[in-house]
């Protein structure tokens, strides 16, 4: 065992190695010296390109921790600040630390048979950098693996508090809210919470719909290549607070508008002379809301870990299965509404058209799938 690892600890520390990044390129600096101004002007091609001589002018402090690298095509003497610096040969690579110059030097080539600019000037950089095959693998866009199990830990956690203390607290409204017989009734029953919306096991349970919205929409964001700012900086992931910030955003954000779908119903109900359905409606689009996201949340958990943090998911089927879902729950209220009272075919079908259309279109696909909107 011990050989293995020593073996596998060699292994490793060869296959990374040095390799050098060119960070700049001369080719638009060379100077000529111009004897009758005294003074170097800009190459021009056309004027000297039959120049024996070409000069660069050095700044170090403009590229830290850089080496001048030259690889002549010819044979070359190097001048520095007109004194004799050495003399490079064609085929040799040639790399000085660019921090030992002075702030301004100037490094003049030399050949007979100079003709145009000299050959592979550059500035480069040190850098290292492991083999072609590690480097492959480890150049994948991977997501970060801590903010991926914190938000499963932290949202299952959180999710799952917030369905104890219902059923703790108040368990014939959690029974009554996670009935799902009622799919195949299709009936409605005559519940006391009905008549009060925002009473407190009301609001916990709402309080847990906004909660699985919000971490759907973090989930959604998170394994996808969504172009919101949130996800597409990488420092929010470094800690757990911004990705906390972005869930309880979404949060405060779903409550209100899952509340505020109350007054809606309340406002369209009355235009149709629909009296009582307000509540009932309400109630329903909750219970079936909790039952839905929640089954759709845990099976993206699972799919989720299956896959693992570097791998996106495409959500496309996903969207459809919501689509669906809001089509298949507007045929069950208008049925279920129909046995359950007696409103004109016509005034009911209309109002759960305009209802439940907003929400197909718009609602709560824009706060879980916005790269989809």
């Amino acid at each position: 065992m011990s050989r293995f690892f020593l073996w596998a600890l060699l292994f490793l520390s060869g296959t990374s190695q040095a390799a050098w990044k060119k960070v700049y390129s001369f080719e638009r600096d060379w100077l000529v010296y111009q004897e009758a101004w005294k003074s170097f002007l800009p190459y021009v091609s056309s004027k000297h390109y039959n120049y024996h001589s070409k000069s660069l002018e050095l700044h170090p402090e403009d590229f830290p921790k850089a080496y001048l690298a030259i690889s002549p095509t010819e044979n070359y003497h190097l001048f520095l600040q007109g004194t004799l610096f050495m003399a490079l040969k064609k085929g040799e690579t040639y790399r000085f630390p660019l921090d030992r110059f002075k702030s301004k030097d100037i490094l003049t080539v030399y050949s007979e048979n100079l003709e145009g600019l000299p050959k592979d000037f550059s500035l480069e950089r040190d850098e290292k950098v492991v083999t072609v095959a590690k480097a492959d693998f480890f150049s994948l866009e991977t997501r970060y693996g801590s903010s991926h199990s914190n938000f499963f830990l932290l949202s299952l956690l959180s999710v799952m508090t917030c369905l104890a203390i219902l059923f703790a607290a108040y368990p014939r409204v959690f029974s009554s809210f996670y009935r799902f017989s009622d799919w195949i009734r299709w009936e409605v029953k005559d519940e006391v919470w009905m008549r009060r919306p925002f009473a407190l096991p009301n609001l916990l349970a709402l309080f847990t719909l906004s909660l699985i919205t919000s971490c759907l929409a973090y989930l959604i964001g998170f394994k996808t290549a969504q172009k919101e700012e949130f996800f597409s900086n990488a420092d929010n992931f470094v800690t757990i607070l911004p990705s906390i910030g972005y869930i309880f955003s979404k949060l405060a954000l779903s409550f209100a508008l899952f509340i505020s779908r109350f007054f809606v119903y309340y406002l369209f109900t009355d235009l149709f002379k629909l009296k009582g359905l307000a509540n009932v409606h309400y109630f329903k689009s909750m219970q079936t809301n909790l039952q839905f996201f929640t089954v759709l949340f845990a099976v993206l958990c699972f799919y989720a870990v299956y896959v693992g943090p570097a791998t996106t998911i495409d959500f496309t089927y996903f969207l459809y299965l919501v689509d669906f879902y809001f089509v298949f729950r507007f045929i069950y209220f208008f049925q279920s509404f129909q046995r359950s009272f007696s409103y004109p075919r016509l005034f009911l079908f209309i109002y759960l058209l305009i209802i439940e259309g907003q929400i197909i279109l718009f609602g709560i696909r824009e706060l879980i799938f916005p790269t989809y909107i």
